[in-house]
């Protein structure tokens, strides 16, 4: 660090991150990342930041509660941030600062804080914030405003070296218990017409099909849930025998797609033509006639919501 510049003019990342409300492994992320928040390393090589990036962190964030992405505004300076937001007072000593209980935080920051839980196997944290969630937002803005960008950011945090492959399964597992107790609670005592929900054979990833559950469950649809790795002959001998109005097959990216496509054409084939077939996932390829493709569980819940009226 500059012998001139005073060490009581900078913070450790711990400080900045409790003046900010943005979380420490957020900050890291960041710097990483974009560049920023800037940093000086001490002669002991700790790295320390100027107090000056508390009111433009500060400004960061309430540009992010106000639905900007973090790439967009990490690297902007405090003025392009008043102009972005306005004409707001962000230089003052006390601002409303994010505050998770209030709701106050955005959903980037607080995805982050799960991502945190990950990185230090904080079970206790990462349940704790899946509760809080679901409590105050509800079941259906849990899974498309945090659940699944959620999946996608640690999933991507693996796919890049951020997260190990035991990180990873510690994420799966929690928010796979999570949601299987979720959607299970919604489907008690249902006695609408059924929805089957697989996977294709040789599929290990669930957790786009749980969200699926949690968001079926919530309209008039009763579950029949068989999870992932399902034959193809069980899925179709399920479908008779509960006489289901509905077949949910979620595919990720990790089925060969040929193979894929030719057993959803085996399994429409010998399917009754007044029961729907929906697909969706990353793996998901361009339907075959009888086979509708959505995109999100926003599309999806739209969608299941006008067949069941």
């Amino acid at each position: 660090m500059n012998n001139l510049l005073k060490i009581e003019d900078f913070l450790s990342i711990g400080e900045l991150s409790k003046q900010t409300g943005i979380g420490v492994h957020t900050l890291r992320v960041w710097e990483k990342r974009y560049g920023a928040p800037l940093s000086e390393r001490l002669p002991s090589g700790h790295r320390r930041y100027p107090k000056e990036e508390v009111p433009r962190l500060r400004a960061i964030a309430r540009a992010l509660e106000s639905g900007y992405r973090a790439s967009k505004v990490v690297t902007g300076t405090l003025e392009e941030l008043q102009k972005l937001l306005g004409a707001q007072d962000f230089m003052s000593t006390s601002p409303d600062l994010p505050d998770s209980e209030s709701g106050q935080v955005s959903r980037e920051l607080i995805i982050e804080k799960w991502i945190e839980a990950i990185h230090q196997y904080d079970e206790e944290s990462l349940s704790h914030g899946f509760y809080e969630l679901w409590s105050k937002e509800g079941p259906l803005n849990f899974i498309l405003e945090y659940s699944a960008p959620f999946v996608e950011r640690f999933g991507n945090g693996w796919a890049n070296g951020e997260l190990t492959v035991g990180q990873e399964h510690f994420a799966t597992s929690h928010l796979s218990d999570f949601l299987s107790s979720k959607w299970r609670q919604l489907n008690v005592r249902k006695d609408g017409p059924i929805a089957v929900l697989s996977t294709l054979p040789e599929e290990t990833h669930n957790l786009g099909l749980l969200m699926c559950a949690v968001v079926t469950s919530l309209t008039g649809f009763r579950v029949v849930y068989l999870g992932p790795n399902s034959p193809v002959e069980d899925i179709l001998k399920t479908i008779e025998h509960c006489e289901a109005q509905l077949l949910c097959l979620s595919i990720s990216n990790c089925v060969e797609p040929k193979i894929a496509k030719d057993q959803l054409k085996q399994i429409r084939k010998n399917l009754n033509k007044k029961t729907n077939m929906i697909i969706g996932g990353e793996g998901a390829q361009d339907a075959a006639p009888g086979i509708i493709r959505l995109n999100n569980f926003s599309d999806y819940f739209e969608w299941i919501s006008q067949l069941n009226k």
